[in-house]
This record gives C-alpha cells, sequence and structure tokens, in this order.
C-alpha cells in the first residue's frame, strides 16, 4: 500500500493542477488524487509540490489536518 501511495503522489507532483479541488475546502488551494481507500491532499506552486495530508476515505477531513505544523 505505501508504495502504491507513494507512486500516486509522485505522479500527481508531475501534473498537479490534474487533481480536483478538496469539496470540504472550496476555497483552500487544495487538491486531491485518490489512492483507494486513502485520499491524497496537497498544494502546490511553480516550484514546490507539498503533500498536506493522507486521510482514509471514511475520516473526516478536519481543517487541522490542513494548516502547517
Amino acid at each position: 500500500m505505501v508504495a502504491r501511495i507513494i507512486e500516486r503522489v509522485e505522479r500527481a507532483a508531475m501534473a498537479p493542477s490534474q487533481g480536483h479541488s478538496v469539496h470540504e475546502y472550496p476555497e483552500a488551494p487544495l487538491k486531491e488524487v485518490h489512492e483507494s481507500p486513502y485520499r491524497i491532499i496537497y498544494r502546490f506552486s511553480a516550484a514546490e509540490f507539498w503533500v498536506v495530508t493522507i486521510v482514509h476515505f471514511k475520516a473526516p477531513l478536519e481543517r487541522k489536518r490542513l494548516t502547517s505544523r
């Protein structure tokens, strides 16, 4: 499972704009892709790509998981 998630993150980093907006927080500058049963939430700029969190589909996506630590 870990290898599949890493591969999905690498693919998302190659084309980050192809992910879709996070429906719970459409105002946030975030995108997500799926690697069932997980959601990979990320943000990106022209120079960088950050994985913000990885959460199971059944878990609620709380705003505190989306803030910098």
